[in-house]
């Protein structure tokens, strides 16, 4: 049998058909080439034991298909991107404070304003970079809240109050 057919019937390449005649295998037809591969070689060796076998051809990621968003669910992604998640991410500077405290950071209650409103600035210029624009987001109150405003002494107190020893007992 030619060795180009014994290599079509088994699947493998001519190659490696040379390869298994040095080591053994008759060549003289395609059953007992398959029986003596089946006996002599390692089944994890094959390409039949193989999950998702082997075609003999080198591995071609599938390209992704490019995604066509509509004008609504692009908007409905720069909506959640520039207000639901700005107010719930920035707008609990709580969160924030805990998290400092928890890891035993010293801050006081301005400097923790100040680094969510610097961390809220991040956030602003990633999302623009990400969406290709220039969006209008929706500052938490929180962090528009400046020192003589009404609510700033009630929010210097909560944060304060977060970031002490006692709120922790």
């Amino acid at each position: 049998m030619k060795t180009i057919d014994l290599a079509a019937g088994l699947g493998i390449s001519p190659q490696m058909v040379n390869k298994l005649k040095r080591q053994g295998m008759p060549s003289n037809s395609l059953e007992v080439a398959i029986a003596w591969r089946r006996s002599n070689l390692e089944p994890f060796r094959t390409k039949f034991s193989r999950i998702g076998g082997n075609t003999g051809k080198k591995y071609q990621p599938t390209p992704k298909a490019a995604t066509a968003y509509t004008a609504e669910e692009i908007n409905g992604v720069e909506k959640a991107l520039t207000k639901l998640i700005p107010e719930i991410w920035f707008g609990q500077i709580g969160w924030l404070g805990t998290a400092l405290r928890e890891q035993a950071v010293t801050i006081t209650a301005e400097q923790l304003i100040e680094a969510q409103a610097l961390l809220f600035l991040i956030y602003m210029s990633v999302v623009d970079d990400l969406l290709k624009t220039e969006s209008q987001y929706v500052m938490p109150p929180t962090l528009a809240t400046r020192q003589g405003d009404e609510g700033y002494p009630q929010l210097i107190a909560r944060l304060n109050q977060i970031l002490s020893e006692e709120s922790m007992r």
